[in-house]
C-alpha cells in the first residue's frame, strides 16, 4: 500500500519544492490542505491533482507535470484531517504555514497547531501505534523547535492532557532548511504549461533550477527517502542554516542597499557591477570564516549562489529585498562581526552596514518612506545633520545585543 503524507498549507513554495521532491521520491501520495483560503483545493480537485511546474534557467523554461496529490482539501475540513491522522498509512505531516502560522493564538481552533493538536488527539485515540513526523518547510531559523512549541501549546490550551503526555513517545519534530526562489506565476506561465501538458491548467507554479533542502535525520517512523532525490539528511541543520543566512541572505542585504546606491534595480544588475561584486565576495570571505563546513563545499556554494544571481529571468527587485533592514543586519551580518572579533577584524560585514545607513539617509531625503518595523525612527535619525550623531543613532536601531554599536558606528564613519 503506498505511504500517505499530509501537507498543510499548499502555497506555491509547496508546489514547488516538498511536493515535487516527494513525487521524485516515489512510493507516497499527498493529501494536500489549504490555508485559509479554499481556492487552490478547488483548482486542484478540478485538475485532478495535477498542475505543471516551470524551472526557469538562464535562457529557457522547462515544464515537469506534477500528479502526486491524490486530494486537495480545504483547511477547515477538520474531519478530513483527524481521519487521514488517525490512518496508520499517514506517516508524514509537511507545513508551510509561514512564520504568522506558527504565532497564531494556542486556542485559536482555525490555526494550524490547534488543528494539528485535534487530529493528533484522534491518532491517540484510535490507537495508531506507528510514530508520526511533523516537518516544517517553512523559511524559519530552528522551524522544527519553532512547530513543535506551537503544537505543545495548542494541546495545552485544549487541556489534553493525555495527548500531552502520547506527543514524545509517538510524534517527531523535524527541522529542515528550505531554499528555492518561487516567483508568482502569470497568464504566459500559465499558457505554457497548459500547451506542455495538454490540459488547462490554473495551478501552474514558477520556480529556479536550484534547490536545496537540509531536513534533520530525526524520524523513528517511514518518512520519503527525499535523500535520493538531492535532499540531505543531517544530523546538524543548525550549521546549514547558517551558512544559507551568512552567505546567501548576507549577500542579499548587502546587494539591496549597496547595489541602489550603485543606481542598479535588481539582482542581476547589482552583481555585474564589479565593485558591488567584490564588495559580497569580501563579505563571503568573512562569512565563510565563521561556518564550520568544509571550504571547498563553501566555494561550491558560492559558485552556486552567483549564478542564481546572475539568472536576469529571475531577477529580483533590490527595493523589496531592502526591507526590514534593523531585523535582517541583527540577524545575518552583526553575527558574523561578533563571532570574528569585532569590526576591525570584519570590514566586509562592516561595509553592509554602511550601505545601509548610506541608503535610508538617501531614502528618508529623498521622501521615500523606508519599509522597516522602525520606519519612524529611520526616519528621525535619517534627519540628523551631523554624520557621526546620525550613524550613531540609525547603528543604533539595529536589532540583536551583539557587537559593541559605538564601536561599529567608528567603523561604519571610517568605511566611508
Amino acid at each position: 500500500m503506498t505511504a500517505r503524507l499530509v501537507h498543510l498549507g499548499i502555497g506555491a513554495f509547496s508546489r514547488a519544492f516538498t511536493v515535487p521532491l516527494t513525487q521524485a521520491a516515489g512510493g507516497w501520495e499527498v493529501v494536500a490542505f489549504t490555508g485559509r483560503s479554499p481556492r487552490i483545493a478547488e483548482v486542484l480537485t478540478a485538475q485532478d491533482g495535477r498542475y505543471g511546474l516551470v524551472v526557469r534557467g538562464p535562457e529557457t523554461d522547462a515544464v515537469e507535470l506534477v500528479d502526486v496529490i491524490s486530494r486537495a482539501l480545504p483547511a477547515d475540513d477538520a474531519t478530513a484531517l483527524d481521519a487521514l491522522l488517525a490512518d496508520p498509512e499517514t506517516h508524514v505531516v509537511t507545513l508551510t504555514i509561514t512564520e504568522k502560522g506558527y504565532g497564531a493564538d494556542p486556542a485559536d481552533p482555525d490555526a494550524a497547531p490547534a488543528r494539528l493538536a485535534r487530529a493528533l488527539r484522534a491518532r491517540r485515540e484510535a490507537g495508531t501505534g506507528a510514530p508520526i513526523a511533523l516537518v516544517s518547510c517553512d523559511n524559519l531559523v530552528d522551524n522544527g523547535r519553532v512547530l513543535g512549541e506551537a503544537v505543545i501549546a495548542a494541546i495545552a490550551a485544549a487541556g489534553d492532557e493525555a495527548t500531552a503526555a502520547w506527543f514524545p513517545g509517538h510524534v517527531d519534530v523535524v527541522s529542515t532548511m528550505v531554499d528555492r526562489i518561487t516567483p508568482a506565476a502569470g497568464v504566459a506561465e500559465q499558457r505554457l504549461a497548459s500547451a506542455e501538458l495538454g490540459f488547462e491548467d490554473r495551478a501552474t507554479v514558477v520556480t529556479e533550477p536550484f534547490w536545496e533542502w537540509v531536513i534533520a535525520d530525526a524520524f523513528r517512523g517511514r518518512r520519503p527517502a527525499w535523500e535520493g532525490t538531492g535532499a540531505v539528511l543531517a544530523a546538524d541543520v543548525a550549521v546549514h542554516e547558517a551558512r544559507k543566512l551568512r552567505l546567501l541572505n548576507g549577500a542579499h542585504t548587502l546587494l539591496a542597499t549597496a547595489g541602489q546606491l550603485a543606481g542598479h534595480t535588481t539582482v542581476p544588475e547589482a552583481v555585474a557591477d564589479p565593485a558591488v561584486l567584490g564588495a559580497v565576495r569580501a563579505l563571503w570571505a568573512e562569512a565563510s570564516r565563521t561556518v564550520p563546513l568544509p571550504a571547498e563545499e563553501l566555494d561550491r556554494y558560492q559558485d552556486a549562489l552567483l549564478r542564481r544571481f546572475e539568472n536576469v529571468r529571475l531577477a529580483d527587485s533590490l527595493r523589496r529585498i531592502a526591507a526590514d533592514g534593523t531585523e535582517k543586519l541583527a540577524v545575518r551580518t552583526l553575527p558574523v562581526i561578533d563571532e570574528l572579533g569585532g569590526p576591525e577584524q570584519a570590514p566586509g560585514e562592516v561595509a553592509s552596514v554602511a550601505a545601509w545607513t548610506r541608503w535610508v539617509t538617501q531614502q528618508v531625503r529623498a521622501g521615500r518612506e523606508v519599509a522597516d518595523p522602525r520606519t519612524a525612527e529611520i526616519a528621525e535619525a535619517a534627519r540628523i545633520d551631523d554624520d557621526a550623531e546620525r550613524t550613531r543613532a540609525l547603528v543604533g536601531l539595529i536589532g540583536g545585543s551583539l557587537v559593541d554599536r559605538d564601536a561599529l558606528a567608528a567603523a561604519v564613519l571610517a568605511a566611508d
